[in-house]
């Protein structure tokens, strides 16, 4: 392990480079094919040889599976169904593969009940199903336990290491066990009879042998969530517990994985007063972390990645605001040096095995582009375009940002101006993210490139709270609903504003869940500074997400860290009642469009039934959508297409674009 390390190498260009370059925003390109799904679905990935193709590719509107031998070229389709997309596809080896099922874009909520797991060879038999799909089995009145996928089994074997819950363990914070799967005879042998705890998630070392365990219980009495994790030495020593910790602290500890000596282990979490989580090797003598392996000054390291044909940990994947690596090995630090180079100002990601590559590049203005790359002959071939719709059109960029919250915290943000128009007096669309303990990524969003293509520019800010950037970031934001979380949107606005890139008087706030609650009380909290508002799904009442029965929002997890994050029913009156959107509703001026699922349990539908009711009572201006058999997103194509048209609708009307 001592030959892990950073690795930085000059750009090797290819010998005939395929450049993708932005182009300027286009107003003519119609909402639908902003919001169409992708019409290839999902990387395709190589065969553990690298010898084949497996992709999901479309045919009389449905993704089937293909496998394409890479000598010859030659397609083959070996799973297709009328009524369903073949989704999720997983080798076996070099001959056999796993897949799912789902509906795909023509489906509401209530219809997405795939799932499943089949297997089939490469040459279209040994056709098996390993488990029902949802629709199968609560048809049958029985319960839905689906594999999850941790390793194949190894070399030509046609097993799989899986995980479920066959044996029905208390799964309130997730239990399971680990079988070795047979695809070919469904056969599932139990890996973890002496299961150590409620275990939720597993790691294997290279010979497929379990090694580790992360279990979650719930502490009496403090009801605080606290994580145990697991070790043994080998597939018959006895486990031991060698790290805890309550999750509310922040110190939870991942076990990234194995060396290849299946003796070291790696870890990731933040140890020795560190704000951000690192990558570390684990001292068993001292049962603590030791060298420190991979960090990031702005962002959480949680992950390393492996090659296992070439018995190498590659390095660190860091979600940055952009993407970045750390990379340990040579080889891949240089390939990734000639993708880097032969693909300016795009972002990437690539699998390697044997001699070949599949490059997945993508982008703010580029929703996805697939090649393959033969290392042997250093060529480099397009494959195909993830939304052929959008090839070749004017799109924006998006560029990461930094301003300072009027408490002095950083907040770093996304800011996507409109192509091909200076960045002067710019309507502006504030666009909060849900969660709100979660964050934007960077890459293509469908709605921020329709509204950039229609002139507007759009700020997504990682307000205080959102996840990713450091423990002290995440906590800065509990119980700071429409307090400093707010205030830090508006700061972002101001900010903008300042340095007249946004005209002040055309500012417009949007967002979804959460976004949905900052959209309401950023519209009470500074009447006079936006023009309008738009939610969808949004959280209308902080307290209601504790005493609306029939919400998701219940459980361990909010008794715990929920009450913490958000607020406490049985102590926090006073805030509820001051953060309050609904309490607020009073002071709101601006016109709204609000759109809900009826089938939503994480947000129910009287979050926004109440909003709208005391809006129309007061004579504020309310466009009302319900989005029928939709959850807590718009499945269905037809309607997030549908909800695209509205929301540039609504914003013509109150907030004019900037002049061409």
């Amino acid at each position: 392990m001592n030959s892990l390390r950073r690795l930085i190498l000059a750009g090797v260009l290819l010998t005939a480079p395929f450049m993708t370059m932005p182009a300027m925003a286009d107003a003519s390109i119609p909402v639908a094919d902003f919001f169409k799904a992708s019409q290839y679905s999902g990387i395709p990935s190589l065969s553990p040889d690298g010898k084949t193709l497996a992709v999901l590719t479309p045919r009389n509107g449905r993704n089937v599976l293909a496998v394409i031998r890479l000598d010859s070229r030659t397609p083959k389709v070996i799973a297709s169904d009328p009524d369903w997309d073949i989704a999720n596809p997983i080798w076996v080896n070099n001959e056999r593969l796993v897949f799912s099922l789902s509906k795909g874009k023509d489906a509401v909520y209530e219809d997405q009940r795939g799932g499943g797991l089949f297997a089939v060879n490469t040459d279209g038999s040994r056709f098996r199903k390993l488990t029902p799909t949802l629709k199968e089995a609560m048809g049958n009145n029985i319960p839905y336990k689906p594999y999850q996928v941790l390793s194949r089994a190894g070399e030509d074997s046609t097993d799989l290491i899986v995980v479920n819950n066959e044996r029905g363990r208390d799964a309130v914070l997730g239990a399971s066990d680990v079988f070795r799967l047979d695809t070919l005879t469904g056969k599932a042998t139990l890996l973890t009879f002496n299961n150590p705890g409620k275990v939720s998630e597993w790691v294997l070392d290279h010979a497929r042998v379990v090694r580790a365990g992360s279990a979650l219980d719930v502490e009496p009495g403090s009801k605080r969530i606290r994580q145990t994790v697991y070790y043994r030495d080998g597939e018959n020593a006895p486990w031991k517990a060698i790290y805890q910790a309550f999750i509310d602290e922040g110190r939870e500890m991942e076990v990234a994985g194995f060396d290849f000596d299946n003796k070291t282990m790696l870890v990731a979490g933040r140890f020795n007063g560190r704000d951000k989580k690192a990558v570390y090797l684990w001292d068993f003598a001292k049962n603590t972390v030791g060298e420190m392996l991979a960090d990031h000054p702005q962002a959480d390291v949680e992950n390393v990645r492996f090659d296992n044909s070439r018995k190498k940990i590659v390095g660190a994947p860091v979600a940055a605001m952009k993407p970045e690596y750390v990379y340990f090995d040579e080889d891949y630090a240089r390939l990734d040096a000639t993708f880097r180079a032969s693909f300016p100002g795009q972002e990437y990601f690539f699998q390697w095995s044997g001699d070949s590559v599949v490059v997945y590049t993508y982008g703010a203005a580029n929703p996805g582009s697939v090649y393959f790359y033969d290392v042997a002959k250093r060529k480099l071939e397009p494959l195909y375009v993830m939304k052929p719709e959008l090839d070749g059109k004017k799109l924006s960029e998006t560029k990461v940002i930094q301003y300072t919250a009027r408490d002095g915290l950083p907040i770093p943000a996304y800011l996507t101006l409109p192509e091909g128009k200076k960045a002067e007096k710019l309507p502006l669309i504030a666009f909060v993210h849900g969660g709100p303990h979660a964050r934007d990524s960077y890459g293509f969003d469908p709605m921020v490139q329709m509204l950039a293509s229609r002139g507007y520019a759009v700020l997504q800010p990682q307000f205080r709270m959102s996840t990713g950037f450091g423990w002290k970031h995440h906590t800065a934001g509990w119980k700071q609903w429409g307090l400093a979380m707010q205030d830090d949107v508006t700061d972002g606005v101001k900010n903008l504003i300042s340095q007249g890139v946004v005209d002040a008087s055309r500012v417009c706030i949007i967002g979804a869940s959460y976004g949905g609650y900052a959209t309401m009380y950023g519209l009470a909290k500074d009447p006079d500074l936006y023009r309008c508002g738009v939610n969808w799904v949004g959280v209308t009442d902080v307290k209601m997400l504790f005493t609306v029965t029939w919400s998701d929002m219940s459980g361990p997890y909010m008794d715990n860290l929920g009450r913490l994050m958000h607020g406490d029913p049985d102590k926090d009156g006073a805030y509820f009642e001051k953060t309050s959107a609904i309490g607020n509703a009073a002071r709101i001026k601006a016109p709204v469009l609000m759109g809900y699922g009826s089938e939503d349990i994480r947000v129910p539908l009287i979050h926004g039934e109440k909003m709208r009711d005391k809006l129309r009572a007061q004579g504020n201006e309310v466009e009302w959508v319900v989005m029928t058999g939709e959850e807590h997103n718009w499945y269905r194509e037809a309607n997030r297409i549908a909800w695209g048209e509205k929301v540039e609708k609504f914003l013509g009307k109150h907030l004019a674009p900037a002049s061409k």
